[in-house]
């Protein structure tokens, strides 16, 4: 297990036996939407839930060619 998924576990495992936010940001040294943040996605999708995801935007808006017109064949 990759040492960020194991220290994600534990501030919500921490989290769980303890129920005091302050005290697991300050023992841990995150902050609360942080820890807000991974305890809602480990109780979405469990252990899943706390590996990273994707910080690939999925819409470009200031791309200026649509891909139909980049598909186009301007030649005469």
């Amino acid at each position: 297990m990759e040492a960020t998924l194991k220290a994600r576990l534990k501030w919500v495992d921490l989290y769980k036996e303890t129920g005091d936010a302050g005290y697991v940001c300050r023992r841990c040294g995150i902050s609360r939407p942080t820890l807000r943040k991974w305890l809602k996605r480990h109780q979405e999708n469990g252990v899943n839930g706390l590996v990273d995801r994707s910080r690939k935007p999925r819409f470009f808006p200031t791309q200026k060619v649509n891909q139909q017109i980049n598909r186009m064949d301007f030649r005469a």
